[in-house]
């Protein structure tokens, strides 16, 4: 076994505090819970302790974690509905099961539609999402530097 190979250090991330929270720490602006070392939804609403967890930190200061591009098109302006039905739905799903995965917001501009999520994973699975219900072109792509995982779409 070699043991001369550097591995690189993960990115770190601002976000996410290097300390745990105390459990039963709740986010004050959304109502997650800090239990058995990750963020959840939870039902008890006994929190010791009120600060703002990471993804709302994030919507606050606008500062997503993934952005994702749809490309304007024919195809995205005859589907327009769909496909913010289907990304709506997509991200509801995600939050259920992951209280720190979000989405932030879904915006048109004059070059396409811009999606923001409050971590990676969400980007992922709106992508995927897309790809399967509406196929096209995706890219994704992430610079180490920056901390942001980058996805564009696009159907013609």
């Amino acid at each position: 076994m070699r043991r001369d190979k550097i591995f690189q250090p993960h990115t770190p991330d601002s976000y996410r505090s290097s300390a745990r929270a105390q459990g039963g720490t709740g986010c004050r602006e959304c109502g997650a819970v800090y239990e058995n070392g990750r963020w959840m939804w939870s039902a008890s609403a006994e929190h010791t302790t009120q600060l703002v967890c990471p993804a709302c930190r994030r919507i606050l200061e606008h500062a997503p974690a993934g952005e994702l591009w749809l490309e304007s098109g024919e195809y995205l302006l005859a589907h327009h509905k769909e496909v913010f039905s289907l990304l709506r739905h997509a991200s509801a799903d995600e939050e259920k099961l992951h209280a720190l995965e979000r989405l932030m917001n879904i915006e048109d501009q004059p070059e396409g539609i811009r999606v923001t999520t409050t971590g990676p994973h969400t980007l992922r699975r709106l992508s995927e999402a897309l790809v399967r219900a509406h196929h096209g072109h995706l890219s994704i792509e992430y610079r180490d530097a920056e901390g942001v995982l980058r996805a564009r779409w696009r159907r013609e």
